[in-house]
């Protein structure tokens, strides 16, 4: 009967094991085995690189203010061109290979000299705040006061990286760049909260660099340690100064990253949560939510804004979306709700473009018309709403209002521009089949508030601003006399309405068939109606092959 295995052997056992999983993973990710004499060379030379030499405190200088001014300009390609020379990764590793052999000795000396070009960097960006003309928060500046879920990716592959040409002694500027990316305008951003005074900018750029530098460090600690380069840990000095440096650094870059993750796990929970609001309060599907931006900091309260494309406006849809975010979330959120109403494919499909369009690095913009206000100033409800960024014009859509005139609609439309901040409203008036022109109701004051309906027709310039806002590029037109030769109404007395029309981009077709109004048993040239409906297709086949030779 054999004994049962001693504890020494169990240990000897474990780690033998320990060590073929690590050999196996790190073949499968094609990584080098570096145990031994290949990964002490290698700890000496990244032990040597990331040493604060007076040229890594000059190109850290260099680099963070190109980072700045790259920042100041809203130029993601001058940023990126500052990291070319940014000397960060050579410390980084070295803080990663401290990490992965607890080697607190090594991170105490890294995270000095990482603080050191983080200080240098800081402190350029406040210079060059100071001195530039230039301080506005441009979009790049506030992409980089919160971490994101993407920013977190980028760092963490970034690491990923950096640790693999480390190990495979490939050349490592193009990974340098990637790593420095994640950092350095981070940096700039901390020195340019401090240098307008904005403690807000200043404090989520410290956050976004800590969780970076993190996610960095501990990725290049894995890839060193499945690599076989990191340091045996038996072999590892274990002085109490060294164990609580070591601990120091974990924590002030663990906090910020367990912080960050768990910001991001809340926005999630948001995000999910919304999205099923948003469906069962509009009754739309998920597809029709086009943007949605959720932010839950972890000293404020959840924010949401999205953009829902629907087939009919909810007039109570903000309200309601509200109240059923309240009462899953245990409190209200600051709600942004738009809604694109679009009925068919094709309508759907250029808002989804447009929303998109309007979507920044911020997530949803902004700057968006004061929807609400627009609704209170006409009076009326409305079928559809939506917008031209790129003309800044809201479209609207009224209902056919009883009692209305499209005096009145034009008047609405007055109206809803004034209340539309720096947009154009535009409105679009219920269709009508002809319209009765008084060629002299412009000289009368309450000529613009005749009804097309009444004997005395409307104004010239009322029945252009209609026929503009149905997008019309074609009205048939009576001649002066029913008899009359269509070549000959050019001298009429509808030339100068007709040159108005033409001016406006509408063509005229002359119809003898449309009746002119009649008056002391004859035909006055002043009062007529126009036609608004063109021929159907089939007749103008028609019309086309009796004009043909």
């Amino acid at each position: 009967m054999t004994d049962a295995p001693t504890a020494p052997k169990k240990i000897d056992r474990l780690k033998k094991r320990a060590m073929q999983l690590r050999e196996k993973i790190g073949r499968y990710l094609l990584l080098p085995d570096l145990a031994g004499e290949p990964g002490r060379d290698l700890r000496e030379q990244v032990r040597i690189d990331g040493k604060a030499t007076p040229g890594y405190m000059l190109m850290c200088g260099i680099s963070a203010g190109i980072a700045t001014l790259g920042l100041l300009q809203g130029s993601v390609a001058v940023v990126i061109g500052a990291m070319l020379v940014s000397p960060l990764m050579a410390p980084i590793v070295a803080l990663g290979f401290g990490f992965s052999s607890i080697d607190g000795k090594n991170i105490k000396d890294a995270a000095r000299v990482v603080m050191i070009g983080a200080l240098i960097g800081i402190f350029v960006a406040i210079l060059v705040t100071w001195l530039s003309p230039i301080r506005n928060a441009t979009s790049e500046i506030i992409a980089r006061t919160q971490p994101t879920l993407l920013d977190l990716l980028v760092a963490l592959l970034s690491g990923v990286a950096g640790g693999y040409a480390v190990v495979k002694r490939m050349g490592a500027t193009a990974i340098g760049v990637a790593i420095a990316t994640a950092l350095m305008p981070p940096l700039a951003t901390i020195g340019y909260g401090i240098g307008v005074w904005q403690p807000a900018f200043a404090g989520g750029a410290l956050l976004l660099f800590l969780t970076n530098l993190a996610a960095i460090a501990f990725s290049i600690a894995v890839v060193a340690r499945l690599s076989g380069a990191a340091r045996p840990i038996a072999k590892v000095e274990k002085s109490p100064f060294y164990l609580i440096a070591g601990l120091a650094a974990f924590l002030a870059l663990g906090t910020p990253l367990g912080l960050t993750l768990l910001r991001l796990s809340q926005e999630a929970g948001l995000r999910s949560t919304a999205q099923s609001v948003l469906t069962s309060q509009l009754n739309v599907r998920e597809k029709n939510i086009v943007q949605m931006d959720a932010s839950w900091p972890l000293n404020g309260g959840p924010t949401l804004d999205a953009v829902v494309i629907a087939p009919s406006f909810r007039g109570d849809g903000q309200a309601n979306v509200l109240k059923a975010l309240t009462e899953k979330l245990g409190e209200a959120p600051e709600l942004t709700l738009q809604q694109i109403v679009a009925a068919d494919i094709g309508a759907q499909t250029s808002a989804m473009i447009d929303a998109a369009m309007e979507r920044t690095s911020l997530g949803i913009a902004k700057d968006v018309p004061p929807f609400d206000d627009i609704r209170a100033a006409l009076g009326i409800p409305v079928t559809s709403m939506w917008i031209n960024r790129a003309e800044r014009v809201v479209n609207i859509v009224p209902i056919a209002a009883p009692g209305w005139s499209l005096a009145d609609y034009k008047d609405a439309e007055t109206l809803a521009g004034q209340n539309a901040d720096n947009w154009k409203a535009v409105i679009i008036p219920p269709a009508r089949q002809k319209l009765r022109i008084n060629l002299n109701s412009g000289a009368k004051e309450n000529a613009e508030k005749q009804d097309q309906k009444t004997a005395n027709g409307i104004s010239p310039t009322l029945a252009i601003w209609a026929i503009k806002r149905w997008g019309l590029r074609n009205i048939t037109i009576p001649p002066y006399d029913p008899g009359d030769a269509a070549e000959n109404a050019a001298s009429s007395p509808h030339a100068d309405f007709m040159a108005a029309l033409k001016k406006s981009g509408i063509g005229v077709h002359i119809d003898n068939a449309i009746d002119v109004e009649p008056q002391n048993n004859g035909v006055n040239s002043d009062i007529f109606d126009i036609g608004i409906y063109s021929i159907p297709p089939a007749g103008r086949a028609k019309e086309k092959a009796r004009a043909a030779p």
